[in-house]
């Protein structure tokens, strides 16, 4: 069965609330005082009733503060069937109704088979793990096998409520400080009654004989009855012999068995040791030795020539950086557009002059010299021949306006004299200006300026200064330039490759480029090679240490007389079984006291203690038909005893006291006939479980080595209580391990019953915060354990350590539904 919804109308603190359980294991977190326990004790109400508040009842009825209508529903599956549990308040644990999923109702029983043989408490000790039942989890084998003769046997549920109805019936009739039951009513009744007899019995001698014969058969009784227990102890005696002659003969083979100690515990540890040490050392050699060809192979795959070329001459290629960064500079320094500026200026100055050859520029001297040819004082003899005339001028003026003749005519005759003088002066400058011109005509011819304008010759020196000017800088600038391209071509010819370039700049990027790379290629060559020359150093050490390791093993072996690890294994193993005997053989030793030994020593085999309880059968049913045939007599005594009293009282008394008698005898024989079947019926299922006994064994064993990783490996339940086996094969009671290590015990055995009894009956298995003293690591051990069970089995799980939410599965919070309902 599987709860897949739960409604709660009201109970406790939550009140018209939905729970989905759609996965499985279903986790439920929530802080303390969550609703956690409270929706857990919900389920169980549900499912078998709601407490009655009455005694340690008081505080468990969850009855809503808030007058919400009490109790509500589960939706589950069982048999691939859904069908709805609703229980509200009501008599006897609620009033249940249990509708299908076809909205039909079913019949009251139906709850019960759905159950099976389980009532809450049952469902608690075995189903549900809490902190409280985990610490007073005291499981023995009486309380397992009870609980498979409730859960394991095949239809034992019906033997179950006869033995119940037996029972029921047996203490209507009899118990043993009863006083109101009919069989201990009717005793009392007869010792009154058997008094008033002995009072009023006859003194006739045939009475006598027979109240003696009466006496001894009562004794001869009361011998038997007194026999019968010493011989029902010897059967139960008997047959417990019987069960332990496994054991005993296990025993027996065992102390048999001599082992042969060849290694001591020392020379194991030493060996295991130096094996450790020397598959470590050969897990390091082998991890160093394949880092060292691997760094081999990186090696191999960077030394190229260009590296190695680059090794060689590094400084080499160093200097011709520096070179071509030299060039840079000097090429920069030549500013190109400076030279087509030159051009220019030359061409407009060729130009300008006509496009002719322009001469040289004169020197300082020859300049004065043409300034001196140049300069002339006709401005001085111009300014004193005018002056004349316009003497004569002013008088020519003046005499007319006075009117003065002689005044005009001096002014003509300063004319006339100012003409005469100019006449003179024009001709001595006509033969000076020829002079001159002769004499420039020569110093142009002399200085390479007869094809230009004589007026132009001391205005164009400065042009012919900076056109030479201009030439002898571009001449240099083209000596410059030719030195540069040779250069440059003498360092590309040095250059370790070929580098694709367009200019100066271009091939210094480029090479620049080339020397990072080199250079970060020979940083990680020598990088790997120092690796390479650590790894090889460390090999050379663990080889050292390897000889040494080899050479104690093997002289540890020598002194053992053997060669290999094969040897020592077998010899280790050898060991292994023989100290496996030994605790086998204590632990079979353990299950017999000394006595049992000494008892079951008297036998040579099983089938003489087969007969000595077969014997020891005998004897008591003989007790038991003696006993029957001398209660035969006695009531046939008591019968002619009556007959031979007179006395009408005495008869009275006598038919009154046979009459109880035949009571008496009716209700034991019907007491009696109870307790014998519910013994039958006890055994019949004990038998009937007995074979799963084993397996719950089984499951608790593995469940336990996966709860404890492996540390545990065996459980032991027998009469003296439950132990366990560790790795070590050393056995530990209950109270010898930890807290947490024998919660996990307790766990596994109920957690292998569930498993063992899942074909009968499958019911969730609720956890509420069961596993606070598990540290984390044995807590996720158990979760995965869960999620196994999970499996077969719905798997509720409260919480309060928010851990939970970080596993990614899905979590009903409890917590945040009480902040949406605030």
């Amino acid at each position: 069965m599987k709860i897949k919804q739960v409604h709660i109308d009201g109970f406790g603190k939550w009140h018209d609330q939905d729970f989905s359980f759609s996965n499985n294991p279903v986790l439920i977190y929530g802080a303390n005082e969550a609703g956690k326990t409270t929706l857990a004790s919900f389920i169980l109400s549900i499912l078998f009733g709601f407490a009655d508040g009455r005694g340690k009842n008081k505080y468990q009825q969850y009855i809503p503060k808030d007058g919400s209508r009490y109790g509500g529903s589960l939706t589950v599956i069982a048999d691939q069937h859904q069908y709805v549990i609703k229980r509200v308040k009501g008599k006897n644990g609620g009033k249940v109704t249990i509708t299908n999923e076809k909205g039909k109702k079913e019949k009251q029983d139906f709850l019960a088979k759905l159950l099976g043989p389980l009532d809450r408490e049952l469902y608690q000790t075995i189903y549900s793990f809490n902190q409280n039942n985990i610490l007073n989890d005291e499981l023995d084998r009486e309380q397992l096998e009870q609980h498979l003769q409730r859960l394991g046997a095949v239809g034992s549920q019906e033997w179950l409520q006869q033995i119940a109805h037996l029972e029921k019936a047996a203490d209507s009739l009899y118990k043993p400080r009863g006083r109101k039951l009919s069989l201990n009513r009717h005793l009392k009744e007869y010792d009154e009654l058997r008094e008033r007899v002995n009072q009023a019995q006859s003194k006739s001698s045939e009475y006598h004989r027979l109240v003696e014969e009466q006496v001894e058969k009562q004794s001869e009784l009361e011998q038997l009855k007194q026999e019968q227990p010493k011989l029902k102890h010897q059967v139960e005696k008997e047959e417990r012999l019987q069960r332990l002659w496994p054991i005993y003969e296990q025993w027996q083979n065992h102390q048999k068995e001599s082992p042969t100690e060849r290694l001591t515990d020392d020379e194991i540890i030493k060996i295991q040791e130096l094996q450790s040490r020397e598959r470590e050392l050969n897990a390091q050699y082998k991890s160093l030795n394949q880092q060292r060809l691997e760094q081999q192979a990186v090696i191999k795959k960077m030394a190229d020539p260009e590296v190695k070329d680059y090794r060689s001459h590094k400084a080499h290629y160093l200097q011709l950086k520096d070179q071509l960064l030299t060039l840079q500079i000097q090429k920069n320094s030549q500013a190109v557009d400076q030279q087509e500026q030159w051009h220019t200026e030359l061409k407009q100055l060729a130009e300008r002059y006509g496009s002719v050859k322009l001469p040289e520029p004169l020197s300082e001297r020859a300049v004065s010299e043409l300034e001196g040819l140049l300069r002339t004082n006709s401005q001085i003899s111009n300014s004193q021949n005018l002056f004349i005339p316009g003497i004569g001028i002013v008088l020519f003026v003046l005499g007319l306006i006075l009117r003065q003749p002689l005044v005009w005519i001096c002014g003509i005759i300063a004319l006339g004299g100012a003409g005469a003088l100019w006449f003179k002066q024009q001709q001595r400058e006509k033969k000076l200006t020829a002079e001159r011109n002769a004499m420039l005509q020569s110093f142009g011819e002399k200085h390479n300026l007869a094809a230009f304008p004589t007026s132009k010759w001391l205005m164009m020196q400065g042009d012919l200064h900076r056109y030479h000017d201009l030439k002898a800088q571009l001449e240099q600038a083209d000596k410059r330039k030719t030195s540069f391209e040779h250069q440059l071509e003498l360092i590309k010819q040095q250059l370790p490759v070929r580098l694709a370039a367009n200019s100066l700049n271009e091939l210094i990027n480029s090479y620049q480029r080339w020397l990072v790379e080199m250079q970060d290629q020979e940083q990680q060559l020598s990088s790997v090679e120092q690796e390479l020359t650590r790894i090889q150093s460390q090999i050379d050490q663990l080889t050292q240490q390897l000889t040494k390791c080899r050479q104690a093993k093997e002289t540890e072996y020598k002194s053992l007389g053997i060669k290999t690890d094969n040897e020592f294994k077998q010899l280790q193993a050898q060991k292994v079984a023989d100290q496996t005997r030994k605790v086998t053989a204590s632990a079979y030793g353990q299950q017999l006291t000394t006595g049992d030994r000494q008892q079951l020593a008297r036998y040579d085999s099983k089938d003489l203690l087969d007969n000595k309880v077969s014997l020891a059968h005998q004897e008591l049913a003989a007790n038991e038909q003696k006993q029957t045939e001398l209660e035969t007599a006695l009531a046939q005594i008591n019968v002619k005893i009556n007959t031979l009293v007179q006395d009408g009282s005495f008869s009275k008394l006598n038919q009154q006291l046979t009459n109880l008698q035949t009571v008496i005898w009716d209700e034991t024989k019907q007491w009696l006939s109870d307790q014998l079947a519910i013994r039958w019926i006890n055994g019949a299922l004990k038998l009937a479980s007995q074979d799963r006994y084993p397996k719950i064994l089984q499951q608790a064993e593995r469940f336990f080595a996966i709860l404890t990783a492996d540390r545990y490996q065996k459980i032991i339940v027998d009469d003296s209580g439950i132990s366990v086996l560790n790795d070590n094969q050393q056995i530990f009671q209950v109270a010898e391990l930890s807290l947490g290590t024998a919660e996990q015990l307790f766990i596994s055995l109920r957690l292998g019953f569930i498993t063992v009894i899942n074909d009968q009956i499958k019911l969730p298995v609720m956890v509420d915060d069961g596993f606070v003293n598990f540290d984390n690591v044995r807590r996720g051990r158990m979760l995965k354990l869960l999620n196994q069970m999970a499996e077969e089995n719905q798997v509720i799980y409260f919480t309060a350590n928010d851990q939970i939410k970080e596993l990614g599965a899905p979590v009903v919070d409890l917590d945040q539904l009480n902040k949406n309902k605030v």
